[in-house]
């Protein structure tokens, strides 16, 4: 280990530490209150329960430090700073997270979210393309990538394979459904109190045919809130979207950050179909790692911390999934 990886790990070391740590304190003041120490008798026996307090603590204190070194020491993250380089995988399809043929300083959220990620580790970034999460496991676990960005949805089944840090973006089951297969709007002055926001909004609405990325949150979800409906799945929400331009059925659903990327990359598809975007469900969508390596985790997430506290977390998702400028020249 050299003074370079030192003073990085130091960065987020003390988190770690405290995290260590907020359990130690407590045993020192358990195993104290077990000696029943009168504080009212003298100041001398004051004086010996903070010095016994002070030795235990920092006894626990360097055993905290010792259990963080030995995370360190395990962690892929060492791998990484050795190496000098950060391996990603994600999915180059999937706009606007990734960008094929992208504009210059539009990469996508991922790519730039990965790239920044690297700089902070001051490490070489590369990306590995892979289309769907197993392949993004079985690549981490063969330590092929490093970590996965590829605006994935955590779940309880998923995190049997990685291990999931805090979500850095929330979405929620969303929809873009052709209007023809909405009712049509009331002429005149006729008020109806019928609306289309959500998804949920579709439930009793007869008709209705889904096309969704097999294996996915929203397919749990449209399995469990549209159980009547025809629910037609395909490997990628891409070729979920390209059945429902040609017809096959008659509403997408994927995550609300892709939803809006389609609507910010082709505005004229407003025209003919309607997105429902208000929440149903949180669905987090956070980095992935390998199982059990604390460390690696808490580092980023100390990352997305000082991305978040600076802004530039929010800067990110306006410039992606509320502007236009990243829709690569026609």
């Amino acid at each position: 280990m050299n003074w370079k990886h030192l003073f990085l790990i130091g960065k987020n070391i003390r988190y770690t530490l405290k995290k260590n740590l907020s359990s130690k304190s407590y045993s020192s003041f358990y195993i104290l209150s077990r000696f029943q120490i009168d504080l009212k008798n003298g100041i001398w026996k004051k004086l010996v329960l903070i010095g016994s307090f002070c030795i235990l603590y920092g006894y626990f204190y360097l055993q905290a430090e010792d259990d963080t070194f030995k995370y360190y020491n395990s962690s892929r993250l060492k791998e990484i700073l050795e190496k000098g380089e950060l391996k990603v995988a994600g999915d180059s399809s999937y706009e606007p997270f990734y960008i094929p043929n992208s504009k210059e300083g539009y990469p996508g959220f991922d790519y730039e979210l990965g790239k920044a990620y690297a700089d902070f580790l001051g490490v070489k970034y590369k990306f590995i393309s892979y289309p769907e999460f197993n392949e993004f496991a079985e690549a981490i676990k063969n330590k092929e990538a490093d970590i996965a960005l590829s605006g994935i949805s955590s779940n309880l089944e998923r995190s049997k394979k990685l291990k999931f840090s805090e979500a850095y973006l929330a979405a929620t089951p969303a929809a873009l459904i052709r209007k023809s297969a909405l009712p049509p709007p009331p002429e005149g002055n006729i008020i109806t109190t019928q609306s289309f926001r959500s998804i949920l909004d579709l439930s009793d609405l007869s008709g209705v045919t889904f096309a969704v990325r097999s294996f996915s949150n929203r397919h749990e979800y449209l399995l469990k809130n549209f159980k009547n409906n025809r629910i037609f799945t395909y490997v990628d929400t891409l070729s979920a979207w390209e059945a429902v331009k040609n017809g096959t059925a008659n509403c997408l659903v994927a995550d609300s950050f892709y939803i809006k990327g389609i609507l910010l990359k082709d505005k004229s598809i407003a025209s003919n179909f309607r997105p429902l975007l208000e929440p149903v469900q949180r669905e987090d969508i956070s980095a992935a790692f390998p199982q059990g390596d604390i460390l690696f985790i808490r580092n980023f997430e100390f990352f997305l911390q000082e991305l978040s506290r600076t802004g530039v977390l929010r800067e990110m998702e306006d410039k992606y999934f509320n502007k236009s400028e990243w829709v690569p020249a026609q």
